[in-house]
C-alpha cells in the first residue's frame, strides 16, 4: 500500500473494529481490491456494506476506481459511506469529523445519466496508453475530450484520469462538493461526530503520520 494511503488504512481498521465490530480475522479475509471495504456480514451494528474514505479537505473525497464505485451503487445494493476528515499539524493527523451516509439507490444522484458503457469507454482509453511513457498530445486530447463529454452527464461524482510517464493508468472518481451533497441529502445522514465517540464506539483521534509528499516531477493531486 502506498505510504500516502497508510493513514487511511489505520482509520479504516480502527472504525471497522471499534465501531462496526468486525474481528481481525474477518478484516484479514477482505482483499485489497474487494468491492466493499466492510461487507454487511461483518457489520455488527447494521446489516449494511460500508465504504470508508479519508480526506483532509471538506469538499473533496477521493472515491477510488470509477467502475468499482459505479457497480457498488447498483439499484438495491445497500451501501453506507463513512467519511473521516482530518487536519494535519506537523507529523500528526487529527480527526475533525466523521459522517456516515446512506448512499443506497443514489446512483442517479451520484453518476447522473452515465452508464457503465460510458465509464468503460473512458477506462479503456486511459489504459490503452502504453506504459513507460507519458501520453502523446493526441492521446491526452482524446482522453480529456471524452472525460469532458462524460462529465457533462454526471452528477455529484467527478471522473479523474490518472496517467503518468511510468505505469499509472487509472480512471478514478471523487466527490468535489461533498458538503453540498450532504446538505442536499440530510435524510441520508446516519450519524455525524466531531469527537472520539461515533455510533456507540470509540475512534482513534490522532495518528502519527507526515503530510502527503510527491516527487518534484509530479504535480500534487488531491486524489491519488
Amino acid at each position: 500500500m502506498p505510504a500516502v494511503q497508510q493513514h487511511g488504512f489505520v482509520w479504516e481498521d480502527d472504525l471497522s473494529r471499534n465501531v462496526y465490530g468486525a474481528t481481525a480475522a474477518e478484516l484479514a479475509s477482505i482483499g485489497y481490491t474487494a468491492e466493499m471495504d466492510l461487507p454487511a456480514s461483518f457489520n455488527r451494528i447494521g446489516n449494511t456494506n460500508v465504504s470508508f474514505k479519508v480526506s483532509n479537505t471538506p469538499n473533496t473525497v477521493c472515491m477510488g476506481d470509477a467502475l468499482r464505485n459505479f457497480s457498488s451503487v447498483e439499484p438495491g445494493k445497500v451501501l453506507h459511506l463513512n467519511v473521516l476528515q482530518y487536519s494535519q499539524t506537523g507529523t500528526v493527523k487529527k480527526v475533525k469529523s466523521i459522517v456516515e451516509v446512506n448512499i443506497t439507490d443514489l446512483r442517479a444522484d451520484l453518476f447522473g445519466q452515465l452508464t457503465k458503457e460510458d465509464i468503460v469507454s473512458l477506462d479503456t482509453l486511459v489504459k490503452s496508453v502504453p506504459k513507460g511513457r507519458a501520453p502523446t498530445p493526441e492521446e491526452h486530447k482524446k482522453m480529456y475530450d471524452l472525460q469532458k463529454q462524460l462529465q457533462a452527464k454526471s452528477a455529484a461524482i467527478y471522473l479523474n484520469i490518472k496517467v503518468d510517464s511510468k505505469s499509472q493508468r487509472r480512471l478514478q472518481c471523487s466527490f468535489n462538493h461533498f458538503q453540498a451533497f450532504l446538505k442536499a441529502h440530510p435524510d441520508r445522514v446516519i450519524a455525524k461526530s466531531t469527537t472520539d465517540e461515533f455510533r456507540g464506539g470509540k475512534v482513534l483521534m490522532e495518528i502519527a503520520s507526515g503530510p502527503r509528499s510527491f516527487k518534484k516531477a509530479q504535480a500534487p493531486v488531491e486524489c491519488g
